[in-house]
């Protein structure tokens, strides 16, 4: 998701990486997006420091947390395609 004011946390490609990804929005609160998703699109996040405040303040992401997106092993091209046409949706406003 390449978009102006939004930081993904960790590894920027898949090579080494786990299907999770701890997401920010400038601007944005993450509550405010995860239920978003949640109530208009039926897309499932956690937002929040997800048990790890220390985690978040070396990431700089303290005290707001991340959106984090977690993939299934079933989780479709088109069920991810889907996340990223909603939050650009939800961004764009």
């Amino acid at each position: 998701l390449s978009l102006p004011g939004v930081q993904l946390s960790g590894r920027k490609t898949m090579d080494g990486r786990l299907p999770v990804f701890a997401v920010n929005f400038r601007d944005r609160d993450n509550g405010v997006l995860a239920a978003k998703l949640s109530d208009e699109w039926g897309i499932e996040t956690r937002p929040g420091l997800h048990c790890a405040p220390l985690a978040h303040k070396t990431l700089g992401t303290f005290p707001g947390g991340a959106l984090r997106i977690s993939p299934g092993w079933f989780t479709t091209v088109e069920e991810v395609q889907k996340t990223v046409d909603a939050l650009k949706e939800i961004l764009s406003t």
